[in-house]
């Protein structure tokens, strides 16, 4: 298992401090981007000097189950949120890294560790103000050949360097690299970018959803994209949880068709 964090990235080295400080984790005579790899009890832990969305090559250079990106998350709101996504581009445009219409692996059932793990130490350590969510698959890295996955504070430099913040993001992202939670991996449609009915889902059915296509995603929908998410998730994934309203009817239907045709179990959230 490798968490990859990020010299560039202010929340990456403040949940990165966190997690040696609290898994004693120790260096490897291993050096990687100019800095010795980090280990703890077969976890490593890394220091890029590029953002994560740019990663190339790690899949190559470390033989990991999965990937996890320790991360910052921006938004034009400035909300205080800890995140839990998948990654890749669904859609002709790919600014923040990866290529357009390209989706990484998934890994659903860590994930759902993620953001359960998230939802607990937020209350366990009293860290008041901050939203927890999935949100929707975006930007890159899209062409590592294992699962990946973000776990981020956002969304502001003052969240980033939230010191309580890092510690919560450090327990979830140690938690996913040691753990997945039983859960029916899953797909996700519909809805905004912060799934809120996929995250309820998420935390309190026996569902792991990793892929999210959100509403937004049906402006240039295309059946192909809908099939790679299942065919780019770990686990035999076979089902769809639809925000039913989150998805304008005519584009509703475009997707019961696929996923009818592909045999795609169907759920309405």
């Amino acid at each position: 298992m490798l968490i990859v964090t990020s010299d560039k990235d202010p929340a990456s080295v403040n949940i990165a401090e966190r997690l040696v400080q609290n898994h004693d984790f120790k260096e490897t005579e291993r050096i990687y981007c100019g800095k010795p790899v980090l280990e703890h009890d077969g976890i490593l832990l890394v220091h890029i000097d590029v953002d994560g969305i740019h990663a190339r090559d790690l899949d190559r250079d470390f033989h990991a189950e999965t990937i996890i990106f320790a991360s910052r998350h921006s938004s034009e709101s400035g909300q205080r949120s800890l995140t839990v996504h998948a990654t890749g581009n669904p859609t002709n445009s790919a600014l923040y890294g990866g290529r357009p219409k390209s989706l990484a692996w998934a890994d659903p059932r860590r994930m759902k560790t993620a953001l359960l793990t998230l939802n607990e130490k937020t209350q366990e350590l009293g860290l008041n103000g901050y939203t927890v969510s999935l949100e929707a698959t975006h930007h890159g890295p899209t062409d590592l050949e294992v699962p990946v996955m973000f776990v981020e504070i956002g969304s502001s430099p003052e969240h980033w360097n939230d010191r309580l913040a890092g510690e919560v993001v450090a327990s979830a992202v140690h938690s996913a690299a040691t753990t997945q939670h039983v859960g029916k991996p899953s797909v996700g449609f519909g809805g905004g970018h912060y799934s809120t009915k996929h995250t309820e889902a998420n935390m309190n059915q026996d569902f792991a959803i990793g892929h999210i296509l959100p509403k937004y995603f049906f402006d240039q929908f295309t059946p192909e994209i809908v099939e790679l998410t299942f065919k780019r998730t770990v686990g035999d994934c076979r089902t769809a949880i639809i925000d039913w309203k989150g998805i304008r009817g005519g584009y509703r239907s475009a997707l019961i068709e696929v996923l009818e045709r592909d045999k795609i179990e169907i759920v309405k959230i």
